[in-house]
């Protein structure tokens, strides 16, 4: 993007960005033009991922360290937050620095580049995905620490869609199934399990809605149900 002028570009800022859903995502924005700015834990696999698509700009960051000062650009027409932890276990076997350390990441770090990213976006008109979960809707007992903060996570858009629903700005909570990424480790044939390129096509679709509408809530299941 050398000698281009980036505050004239459609710009998206996508967290978890180094795998799975989030990197497919960076992927396809920056495949449409958009200069994405790709957020993720893996300096390296950024790096990677910023030398095999133009378009991606990688900012390595750890969300769960606040504040996050300098690491939104100034024009922002979509913020996606697809960084999770799923720790796996039940309530008693959970800690105190497990519930704060997955809630710092998969809901704070949400509300709190939402909160910096808000003035750009109402000044674009822009959209904010929250990845969710199937777990935001159904409780998990082996995954209780992951599927409370898709809870919370789910009230959080709720809460902010009305907050800024005069401001022009869309909410969208995308709620993917068993998918092919690292934070699933189910017992399964992972041939059945949601591609991550597929969820990231309903991010998009979130994201380049037509004006007169916003997709509220989108979930993506796979096309048997699975158990494991």
């Amino acid at each position: 993007m050398t000698g281009q002028d980036t505050t004239q570009q459609r710009t998206a800022v996508v967290t978890g960005a180094s795998s799975g859903i989030g990197r497919e995502t960076a992927v396809q924005l920056a495949d449409l033009g958009w200069r994405v700015i790709a957020i993720a834990r893996s300096e390296d696999t950024l790096a990677e991922l910023a030398e095999q698509t133009p378009g991606i700009e990688p900012r390595p960051a750890d969300l769960t360290e606040f504040p996050h000062h300098g690491l939104l650009p100034e024009r922002v027409d979509a913020l996606v937050h697809a960084a999770a932890i799923s720790p796996v276990g039940r309530v008693e076997e959970a800690t105190p620095e497990d519930w704060s350390y997955a809630f710092a990441l998969n809901v704070t770090a949400a509300a709190e580049l939402a909160r910096l990213a808000l003035p750009a976006l109402r000044e674009s008109r822009g959209t904010i995905v929250m990845l969710n979960s199937g777990a935001g809707f159904v409780e998990v007992p082996r995954n209780a620490v992951y599927g409370a903060t898709k809870h919370a996570l789910r009230a959080l858009a709720n809460s902010l869609r009305a907050e800024v629903e005069d401001h022009g700005v869309r909410v969208t909570s995308i709620f993917p199934g068993p998918a092919d990424t690292p934070l699933f480790t189910g017992d399964v044939d992972r041939a059945e399990l949601i591609r991550p390129a597929t969820v990231a096509r309903a991010v998009i679709d979130a994201i380049t809605a037509s004006e007169d509408t916003q997709l509220t809530e989108i979930r993506v299941r796979p096309r048997r149900e699975l158990s494991w």
